[in-house]
């Protein structure tokens, strides 16, 4: 079997006493044998360093639970699928998979699985990987709701996620096949399933479900894809060479360097993604470098802890005539235009005013109206002695200011706050410590406009949290996930747009485009449409290349 010890060697001289975490009791795992050469000292290893901090925004690397951020492009250096999206996002092609089949009936998924893949660590990967998957997806508390949304979807899942039966009826398994029967029919489960990453069973079944999204399998973790991590320096540098055993396309870079730079502004790098339109501008201007807009959705709103407060600020929130004065307090137009210039769309609601198919009038109000909004507090009886309690987790400029101008339109009405940052840059401790803040700023990288919506749902497991698992949007998502035509998504999307403008349960503030940053001098990209580097689709690496000798 062949491996990579001349890389491996490499980084044993230039890395050595980095932090090497294993698959079951952090060690770097040993699986594939490695043959020592003469000449594995004297190579010179081109790599691709890829910076995760040009903007400030992080301060570690970004390896988290795939569940949660699907790719975040390294989840899609490390992991695969059964099928895997192209570059529109909602159209699949085989990955882990060698065929499938859909029945007539469009209710019945037969997945024949490749026989020769193997994890990092030399383990066979089975269909046993592909049901553990499904079944971690459904159980473990920090899932992206998206993907949790279609794997509810299969028979026998609801009683499996509430503990009723120890399996998922509508999934069985022969050999290398394996059957998936969904309730409905369901167009939208096949882009779900490719965005579904197939973990190790053998590195994570004695994790208990609700410790996985913060175990050290994140810090150098075994995936199949096309790169293995196989170093990590403290959550500042990592290295990730190229795996031997890839049964996809091979790709031609050798070796990828994510880091932390020490100093962003002139530390040289190759990739980087970045939504601050100042860093965009500074790029833009410089010769060696080029930017791409992404077509995602990447959302920043308010969104107000109803439910889950605890303390004497408990039920603060709770009336919705004083969450709207809240809103109508903010001026979301001067504010995203000061911060974000012409980088940013200013929403009202999930779906932005360019879409004119989609976006409709409405008849509540939420527009700037900072004296009508401290009359309703007022005839609310809103307690103005009590402080309002703000938290964000980014803590990078933009986020840090737009999180103070929030705070300062609301104290121009006399409503008293306190921002505090929740500490860590994870959007899933929102949700495990709500009980001591109000109002968290949050972002979201969406596939669509139904994923934002998705967030209102009662059996989201992390939403579930601050809305008490509240049913009031239930009926109207059900009826988004059966539409089959566009008229008829359509008037959904109106109806749906009324209720949140009516709830206010969330402040959208803006679309904030992601654009990814790459030095053209030593790396060529494919011309490819660049979607949404937060989902897992097909990159083609096999034609990345490095330019520089």
């Amino acid at each position: 079997m062949k491996r990579k010890w001349i890389l491996i060697m490499i980084m044993g001289f230039l890395l050595s006493g980095f932090c090497l975490i294993g698959c079951q009791n952090n060690e770097k795992h040993t699986g594939k044998v490695k043959e020592q050469t003469e000449e594995s000292e004297e190579e010179e290893v081109k790599e691709l360093v890829v910076a995760v901090n040009i903007d400030s925004s992080e301060t570690e690397l970004p390896f988290a639970s795939v569940l949660l951020n699907r790719s975040r492009f390294w989840g899609s250096l490390v992991f695969q699928g059964l099928l895997i999206a192209n570059e529109n996002i909602n159209n699949v092609e085989k990955d882990l998979c060698e065929e499938y089949t859909i029945s007539s009936d469009g209710k019945t998924y037969v997945f024949i699985l490749k026989d020769d893949v193997l994890w990092h660590d030399g383990e066979r990967l089975t269909v046993d990987d592909v049901v553990f998957s499904i079944e971690t997806c459904l159980k473990a508390q920090e899932v992206n709701g998206y993907i949790k949304k279609g794997m509810q979807g299969i028979v026998g899942a609801d009683t499996f996620e509430s503990g009723t039966t120890t399996s998922i009826s509508g999934i069985t398994i022969n050999e290398n096949s394996i059957t998936i029967k969904v309730k409905k029919q369901d167009n939208s489960f096949l882009g779900t399933l490719a965005q579904l990453p197939i973990l190790p069973k053998h590195c994570l079944k004695d994790i208990p479900v609700e410790e996985l999204s913060g175990s050290d399998f994140w810090k150098l973790p075994i995936g199949s894809g096309p790169y293995e991590v196989v170093s990590n320096n403290d959550n500042k540098e990592a290295v990730l060479v190229l795996n031997e055993d890839y049964t996809g396309k091979m790709p031609k870079i050798k070796q990828i360097r994510y880091k932390v730079l020490e100093d962003p502004e002139h530390d040289e790098f190759d990739f980087a993604i970045t939504s601050n339109p100042e860093i965009i501008k500074k790029f833009q201007s410089q010769s060696s470098y080029t930017t791409v807009k992404t077509g995602n959705l990447y959302y920043r709103y308010l969104y107000f802890n109803v439910d889950g407060r605890k303390g004497e600020n408990e039920g603060i929130l709770k009336s919705k005539r004083v969450r709207q004065a809240l809103a109508m307090a903010i001026d979301r137009d001067s504010i995203i235009s000061k911060l974000y210039k012409d980088a940013a769309v200013v929403v009202d609601c999930g779906i932005p005013e360019s879409d004119s198919w989609y976006k409709k009038e409405r008849k509540t109000d939420l527009s700037y109206n900072p004296a009508e909004a401290k009359e309703i507090l007022i005839k609310e009886e809103f307690d103005f002695s009590k402080t309002l309690v703000l938290t964000r987790y980014n803590s990078d400029e933009l986020s840090i200011q737009l999180l103070e101008d929030i705070a300062a339109a609301w104290n121009a009405i006399g409503v008293k706050t306190e921002i505090v940052e929740i500490g860590a840059n994870a959007s899933n401790l929102l949700w495990v410590e709500a009980e001591w803040y109000d109002v968290g700023l949050k972002n979201l990288s969406a596939v669509d406009y139904s994923e934002w919506y998705y967030e209102y749902s009662s059996d989201n497991q992390m939403w579930s949290v601050v809305l008490n698992n509240r049913p009031v949007f239930d009926v109207l998502i059900a009826a988004l996930d059966n539409t089959k035509w566009a008229y008829e998504r359509a008037m959904l999307y109106g109806e749906i747009q009324e209720m949140e403008a009516e709830q206010v349960f969330k402040v959208p503030l803006a679309v904030v485009p992601q654009h990814i940053v790459y030095n053209s001098d030593n790396l060529f990209i494919p011309n490819i449409s660049l979607p949404n580097f937060y989902y897992y689709y097909n990159l083609d690496l096999a034609q990345w290349e490095l330019l520089k000798e």
